[in-house]
């Protein structure tokens, strides 16, 4: 089975995991910004976005898994100062197509700062024509989740190219009905094979896909291959290769 992981931080994560993941047929990563901690300025956010395409991307390579490279301003690393010099770096990313989507992007309470903050994202994303990943929080995740729809809506937002992650089942038909990639991300906390299974059995495998969030947190390098397993059970090759590979290949251009 062919396996694209459409949500990680694997510049968190040492060479053990990326060689697991290698040699468990994980071939291709998309690769989100975060950090675990609030950033002070503009230069912590820059070095950041340097890290991940300047270094991460050979690293990964090295173990011979492909990567697409999001970067943006995450709700929960919005930087205290200079935050218009993070959005004057940004904007000369997408403009030398240095990354080819932003990420992970969106709302983690929902305040002012964090709604000012996205739209301005969604702005620039929207300008480039380039995919965007959009986080949704584990507390309050439905009225958070409304209000992210709303912003989107109200921005005009072409949803083909978002990709709303972290979802609980019963979002996946409302992040469909607007055109969006529904993102299940399988980790402790979060979705299990099992649901995954449920969701498939209400709503479809077209336009779900699945991730391990690999980052700081409790989490496995096989959990997509571990998933894949699982659900060979229950589901057919076809179904499974749509959510962990072909949906997130064709949104990402591997």
């Amino acid at each position: 089975m062919r396996i694209i992981d459409s949500h990680t931080h694997t510049y968190l994560r040492g060479p053990e995991d990326l060689d697991l993941m290698s040699v468990a047929g994980v071939e291709g990563v998309v690769v989100c910004s975060y950090l675990p901690v609030q950033p002070t300025g503009a230069s912590t956010l820059n070095d950041l976005f340097s890290w991940q395409i300047g270094v991460e991307s050979p690293r990964l390579s090295s173990y011979r898994i492909d990567s697409r490279i999001a970067v943006g301003i995450h709700p929960m690393s919005i930087p205290t100062n200079e935050i218009a010099m993070v959005y004057d770096r940004l904007i000369s990313i997408f403009d030398n197509e240095v990354a080819p989507a932003m990420g992970a992007i969106g709302l983690e309470i929902g305040s002012k700062d964090e709604c000012d903050v996205f739209v301005q994202q969604l702005r620039i994303a929207k300008d480039f024509s380039c995919p965007i990943i959009v986080h949704t929080p584990r507390n309050n995740k439905a009225a958070v989740f409304e209000k992210t729809l709303a912003i989107l809506n109200e921005e005009d937002i072409d949803c083909s190219k978002v990709m709303l992650d972290h979802l609980t089942p019963d979002l996946v038909p409302r992040a469909r009905e607007c055109g969006a990639l529904a993102g299940l991300t399988v980790q402790p906390g979060g979705i299990s094979p099992s649901d995954v299974e449920a969701v498939v059995s209400k709503s479809g495998v077209e336009g779900v896909v699945l991730n391990s969030s690999i980052g700081d947190s409790q989490s496995d390098p096989l959990t997509l291959p571990r998933a894949v397993s699982q659900l060979m059970r229950s589901l057919s090759a076809r179904d499974i290769e749509l959510m962990v590979y072909s949906n997130i290949r064709a949104f990402m251009w591997f």
